[in-house]
């Protein structure tokens, strides 16, 4: 199992969101808000969701309680070989409820996982070379097409080519049951006489391949929108971002605090204590 962490983070809607998992079988999550654990979860499914409140009454952590309200619902996928592909926060406003939302896998945004990390050079290598990352999906599904017929070719050729004992195995001698005949109905259905329509070659070629080619087919389409759906990501946290940024408050004139006399007010006009004595009234 492995012990390295993988992080990611996001801020929306005035809350900073942090997804810690570790563990490569049996994988561990841990979801806080601000700082504070909102849900923690052991799991070995490849996609696991969670919602506030998630087993806190067995977490140790300092500060796990009753989660703060509104905070969405999250869910964190994982590859094929266990390893960490992304976290994604579900909004807890909507017509559809936010756990209803992870559960479907709609409606999400993904959080930006830890520079270095493996799942940032990841989403790197995917935003980076599209074409690549497509290719390299669809040679995975002529992988999965090729690789069945050349195991079967290969368990074939060996069959044939060990030499097999004869065995004289004793002829079991099988109980002759005499079951009775049941009377089903003789039911004279109408004869439809349905036109015959030959299709067209193409479609007898695509239907005669369609085992070895929807593979090939379901791999590109996967790839190609996990390629689009990486881009609305990054349009997503930049939108985000800029609304944080919107919503902070103006640094450039600092709260004096208390104890702090204000400046006094602007008057109109010259003041007299202000003329110099040589000056005349």
């Amino acid at each position: 199992m492995s012990d390295r962490v993988q992080r990611w983070e996001l801020s929306a809607l005035g809350r900073r969101h942090r997804v810690e998992t570790t563990g490569s079988v049996l994988r561990t999550v841990t979801w806080h808000v601000d700082d504070r654990l909102v849900a923690t979860t052991r799991s070995s499914d490849d996609t696991i969701r969670l919602t506030p409140g998630d087993r806190l009454e067995k977490s140790q952590e300092e500060g796990a309680g009753e989660p703060p309200p509104d905070v969405g619902a999250l869910s964190v996928t994982f590859t094929a070989l266990g390893r960490p592909k992304r976290a994604t926060w579900y909004r807890p406003d909507g017509d559809v409820a936010a756990p209803a939302r992870a559960l479907l896998g709609v409606g999400g945004v993904d959080l930006a996982p830890e520079p270095g990390s493996p799942a940032a050079l990841r989403e790197e290598r995917i935003e980076r070379h599209p074409r690549r990352h497509t290719a390299l999906a669809v040679a995975g599904g002529v992988a999965t097409v090729v690789l069945p017929l050349l195991l079967g070719l290969l368990v074939v050729r060996l069959a044939i080519a060990i030499p097999w004992p004869d065995w004289d195995l004793p002829d079991i001698p099988w109980p002759d049951l005499d079951l009775p005949s049941i009377p089903w109905p003789d039911v004279d259905l109408p004869d439809v006489d349905l036109p015959d329509w030959p299709l067209p070659g193409w479609v007898t070629w695509l239907l005669d391949r369609a085992g070895y080619v929807w593979p090939v087919v379901v791999a590109w389409f996967l790839a190609r929108r996990e390629v689009r759906r990486r881009r609305e990501q990054s349009r997503l946290r930049a939108e985000l971002a800029a609304d944080a940024r919107a919503g902070a408050p103006d640094r450039a004139d600092p709260d004096p605090g208390p104890g702090t006399s204000p400046p006094p007010p602007a008057e109109d006009g010259p003041r007299t204590h202000d003329r110099s004595p040589e000056e005349p009234v």
